[in-house]
């Protein structure tokens, strides 16, 4: 791991008064949940038109049958535990190191590994919601795993549930508080994404339009190589962290 680049994050890290960490599928991939958008996701696998058309607010309003099968088969997984990385920027936020996580994950590891302020712009799914309207059950993976039928409904009024992620034609949750806290981040540290997917990649994008102390950890190129003050390029997020954790322990 290049000791230069982890030099230069210390320092970014050491001296910022608000730094923002934003994170994609890279830092999940570690404990085990699939890139969906990977070498071996669904939409290199199946065609992201394909998944579009299936996975959108349009298409469970219109078929929920047709949207839960394919649902439960490509996007429900065992329960996994948070990696390394999780657990260190949950460290890092109960030390005053970063101040909050703003990701497009929805595995809610954050949240289980302790991270307290995470905006999951793109929902959290471990939660299901009933549709009808009035109702306000929510309900958790293992109700929905257990309902005898495909698609499962509410145990209160019959109303069909979805999924608490956001689908293709949805806005995402959040918008205001994401785009908030990272344009107003004095440092903005990415993890796992390669900042294609829109409106986050947006707000990166502006932030770095306006400060120059973007640090970039992810395996392989991003869109905004160029606007990072540094990048670090590793497959392996969990012990980079810990090393850049470690020596911000050692410079209290």
């Amino acid at each position: 791991m290049p000791s230069s680049a982890i030099d230069r994050i210390v320092e970014l890290l050491a001296r910022s008064r608000n730094t923002v960490v934003v994170t994609g599928a890279g830092i999940s991939t570690e404990a085990g949940i699939p890139d969906f958008r990977g070498e071996n996701g669904i939409y290199r696998k199946l065609g992201e038109q394909k998944v579009m058309n299936i996975i959108n607010i349009e298409a469970f309003r219109r078929n929920p049958g047709l949207f839960w099968e394919f649902y439960r088969k490509y996007f429900m997984f065992p329960p996994v535990e948070p990696s390394k990385a999780h657990r260190i920027l949950a460290d890092m936020e109960k030390r005053g190191t970063i101040k909050a996580v703003v990701t497009q994950n929805i595995d809610n590891l954050h949240q289980k590994a302790g991270s307290r302020r995470v905006y999951a712009i793109h929902g959290n799914a471990d939660r299901f919601l009933c549709t009808r309207s009035g109702c306000r059950q929510v309900y958790n993976t293992a109700y929905v795993e257990n309902c005898p039928e495909v698609v499962p409904t509410c145990e209160e009024c019959g109303g069909i549930l979805k999924p608490d992620v956001v689908l293709f034609g949805e806005h995402i949750h959040h918008y205001l508080d994401a785009r908030d806290c990272i344009v107003g981040a004095t440092v903005l540290m990415v993890i796992g994404s390669s900042l294609t997917v829109y409106p986050l990649a947006g707000f990166v994008k502006e932030f770095s339009t306006f400060y120059q102390d973007l640090i970039i950890i992810n395996k392989g190129r991003t869109e905004l190589d160029h606007a990072a003050a540094v990048k670090l390029d590793t497959g392996n997020t969990g012990d980079a962290l810990e090393e850049i954790n470690n020596r911000l322990v050692q410079a209290i």
